[in-house]
Formats: structure tokens, C-alpha cells, sequence
């Protein structure tokens, strides 16, 4: 392969296209209380976790400006499964600007993403290790408190990895769905008659007849949440370049070889995004290209 051999398409990457809504028209991103998070009602999404494939990343799309999306406990627990489940690496962010969807907001690594969340939140990571505990048996017991702080140091058992592995290769069965549901247990509260409601950082879900009110430890997310919010640190707004048919294959080359980052998000007219690249998969690629004879 030469140099002019390489091109864009050699380091497109996949995405992981999941159906959020169920039965109904619930939607998993949003208020949906633990015990409705079931193949009942999802069993199209618990059919695509269980399903063995990888993808490098996935798009969260947070709509128009005032729409309520996604919620930070959702992204939280699903940016985890994928990664663990898919060998998902990347979040692409979009939304709705004017009459253009799809509007690119920016790209965050899985790791910074779920260390920013966590950073924020930390009650979202302490529900995590409880399901982990669940299943690997062997975490030990901790409580989940409001007002609770959390070490960093929290001891994670050495037959973790494994135990994802096995269920990544369909060597171990468990209910992937069923693992997003034992972690909103932990974070969604049903409030005794008579007690006060809880602080800013608990949402109400939507009332049934007959039942108590239920709440959840967690909050909306914003697109300013990118910029100057809880994931500032983690999106990354210039990991991005013009999806520009008018350069060369080499330009092309060039432009991408030249940005920022591990990935980059090509985009469209309007700044709509189109696809995402691995460019450190094609610095590869030309790096190869450049020794070979």
C-alpha cells in the first residue's frame, strides 16, 4: 500500500444503533421506574445487548433545546454496558438546531465519559458496584445514601473482567437488561407517605394510580451540560472536520492525519454529522504505508 493508497474510508468505524423505546412508547432514556426496565417492555433492546457484536461507538442524540432526552443515571449505565458488552469506545453527541437535525455537538472517550458522571454524581458509580457485587457475589456490601461520599479506591473483584468477557462471547448467560435494572434500583427511591421529598437532585417519575410517589437520583441533560456543565471535560467539541467532497482523497487524508484526538467526526452540510473515524487507526495505516517498499 502507498501513501496515496490510504483514505478516509479505510478508518470509518461502526455504530451501535439501539431502540430506546418499548411497548407503549416508553422510552428507557427517561423516567421509567426499575421494575418496567424488562424484556415486557424492552425486549428489543435486551435482544441487542445480548447480541454478540462489537461497534466503537454510539449516538446520543439530545434532540431540540428544552427537550428532556436523556438522563444522566441512562447514559451512565448504558455508556457501560456497551463498553463492556460491545467494546463500545466513543459517544457521539448531536441535536436539534432550527429545522437541522442531527447537528453535531461533539465526541467523548467511555472512560471520560463515565469518569465525568461519576465525578458529578458519584451515587451513579456506587449503584454500578452494587450490581457488580450482584454479579460476581463478591463485593462487599455498602449503603446507598444521599449524602454519602464515596473513596476512589473501592475494591473490585479480580474475576470481574472475566465474567464480562464470558458474557461477551455468550459463555455465560445474563439478562443484560436485567443489570440496567438492578442498577435503577438502587438509585430510584419510592417515598413513604408522610416523609419530606428529597433535594435538587432527585427527579419525581410519573405517578400511578394507586402507589406511592417514586423518585430517582438524577438529573436531565443539557446541551450546555457539554459546554460548561457536568461533561465539559469529557466532550469534545473541535474533534470534528468538514465532510469537504471538494479535497482530494490525499487533502482528505491530510486534514484528518493533522486533527486532534483518538477519533473524529466527519461532518455534513449544516454541520450535520455523518460518520465517525479511528484516527489513530489511520495514522496506522500510514504509517505502515510509509515503510513498506
Amino acid at each position: 500500500m502507498s501513501v496515496a493508497e490510504v483514505t478516509i474510508e479505510l478508518a470509518e468505524v461502526t455504530e451501535e444503533g439501539l431502540s430506546w423505546r418499548g411497548k407503549g412508547g416508553i422510552d428507557v432514556r427517561g423516567l421509567v421506574a426499575a421494575q418496567d426496565v424488562n424484556d415486557s417492555y424492552f425486549d428489543t433492546l435486551r435482544q441487542s445487548l445480548m447480541t454478540p457484536r462489537t461497534a466503537d461507538y454510539f449516538v446520543v442524540d439530545l434532540r431540540s433545546d428544552g427537550r428532556k432526552e436523556w438522563l444522566t443515571s441512562r447514559l451512565y449505565i448504558f455508556t457501560y454496558l456497551l463498553s463492556r458488552l460491545k467494546d463500545v469506545r466513543s459517544v457521539v453527541f448531536i441535536a436539534t438546531r432550527g429545522d437541522i437535525r442531527g447537528h453535531y455537538l461533539g465526541v467523548a472517550s467511555c472512560q471520560e465519559l463515565l469518569q465525568a458522571l461519576t465525578a458529578a454524581q458519584p451515587w451513579l458509580r456506587l449503584a454500578r458496584f452494587h450490581v457488580e457485587k450482584d454479579l460476581v457475589h463478591q463485593l462487599a456490601e455498602t449503603a446507598v445514601g444521599a449524602e454519602q461520599t464515596y473513596p476512589d479506591d473501592l475494591w473490585v473483584p479480580p474475576d470481574l473482567e472475566n465474567r464480562w468477557e464470558q458474557m461477551r462471547t455468550s459463555q455465560y448467560y445474563e439478562d443484560s437488561l436485567r443489570i440496567a435494572q438492578q442498577f435503577l434500583q438502587h438509585i430510584q427511591w419510592v417515598q413513604p407517605a408522610g416523609t419530606a421529598d428529597p433535594g435538587p437532585t432527585w427527579l419525581r417519575l410519573p405517578d400511578k394510580p394507586d402507589q406511592p410517589p417514586t423518585w430517582e437520583h438524577a438529573t436531565w441533560i443539557t446541551s450546555s451540560d457539554l459546554t460548561d456543565g457536568i461533561l465539559r471535560n469529557a466532550v469534545q467539541g473541535d474533534r470534528s472536520l468538514p465532510d469537504d467532497r471538494s479535497w482530494s482523497a490525499e487533502e482528505r487524508v491530510q486534514k484528518a492525519a493533522q486533527a486532534r484526538g483518538d477519533f473524529l467526526a466527519l461532518r455534513g452540510p449544516d454541520n450535520r454529522f455523518e460518520r465517525l473515524i479511528d484516527r489513530r487507526k489511520l495514522l496506522e495505516e500510514l504509517g505502515e504505508a510509509t515503510v513498506k517498499p
